[in-house]
Parts: structure tokens; sequence; C-alpha cells
């Protein structure tokens, strides 16, 4: 039965094509899910989450022109979301240990220097703050945004430079009240 076919069975409440789906591609997916993962039990559980999702939301499931693609793809968005969450528990946290600092100075300067630091994010060009953001924000290495964006990782490396640059120009009069910790996260 092609792959196609099982999503439109699925979309329609199908267990067995579900559990056919599931048993083709499970191994090859958890293959997939390990050369970015580096991890056998993380990359089971992505591809598990995803299968999860997929039944999830089998209603709203369109039927896609090329089934085995769209498992690729679905795990490594997967993946991404897990980084994502992770990361923006990093950032709570580090939010948290700003904030949390008994120099009241330091976390009046950060709060005064957040917002500027969000704008000039914002101007930078689109493809430019969003390679940034991957990087720096989300914590994505340059390799797995290329794969990401299908752009070479030299791009990668040139967009985070020129944002970089463009950011420091931008927040050359108040780099001074930047945290160390900010600034290493941003300019490093």
């Amino acid at each position: 039965m092609p792959t196609n076919t099982l999503f439109n069975d699925i979309r329609l409440g199908d267990k067995k094509a579900f559990d056919k789906l599931f048993l083709v591609y499970y191994g090859e997916l958890c293959r997939f899910a390990y050369t970015f993962a580096k991890d056998f039990d993380h990359s089971e559980e992505i591809v598990q989450r995803m299968f999860v999702r997929i039944w999830e939301n089998r209603k709203k499931l369109i039927e896609p022109e090329n089934g085995k693609s769209y498992l690729y793809k679905a795990v490594y968005n997967e993946y991404l979301k897990h980084r994502r969450s992770e990361d923006v528990r990093k950032q709570y946290h580090l939010s948290y240990i700003l904030n949390k600092n008994d120099d009241e100075e330091e976390t009046e300067s950060y709060q005064q220097v957040l917002p500027l630091l969000n704008k000039a994010i914002d101007m930078l060009p689109e493809k430019c703050r969003q390679i940034f953001v991957l990087n720096k924000l989300e914590g994505l290495t340059q390799k797995e945004i290329a794969e990401y964006l299908n752009i070479s990782v030299k791009t990668v490396e040139n967009q985070v430079a020129i944002a970089v640059s463009k950011l420091r120009e931008e927040l050359k009069p108040y780099l001074h009240l930047l945290p160390a910790t900010l600034l290493l996260i941003v300019f490093h």
C-alpha cells in the first residue's frame, strides 16, 4: 500500500493504516533522527512524538505529495520543537538569574537594554534575523540551521557575522549597560 494511501486512511481514523505506517518507517526515522539528535533514546522519543502528533491531528492531515519526505520533515521539525522548548527554558533560567541578581543596577540596565536589543534584532534583514535568532536565541548549531533552511553552512556563518556586526553598531551606545552574560550570548 503506498504511503499516500496510508495518510488518507489515517485521516479517516484507520488505526491499522497508522500501525502499518509506524511499523514500516519507525526504524528508518529513528536512524534519521539519530543523525542530528546523537542519542538513541532521544531519537526514538522524537519519532514517537511525531507519530503521536500525526495520530492526534489525523482529522487535519492532508495527503502529502511524497509521504516519505513528509515523515522525514516532520521528524526534523519535531526535533526543532524540542530544541526550542529546551532553549526557551534556558532563556527563562538566564532571565531568572539576571533578575535574581542582587545588583539592582545591573538588573535595571538589563531591563532598560533588552527592548533596545529586541528592536535592533527586529531591524535585521529577514533572513539574517531568522538565522541569528535560530543560532543565538534558540541555540541551533550552524550546521543544523543550514540543513533546516537548505543553505550552506558558510551562508549561515556569514549571516550570523553580519547580524552581530549590525547589532554591535546599533547597540554601541548601550553596550556598557548590557550584563556580561547577555553580551556573551549575543556577541560570542
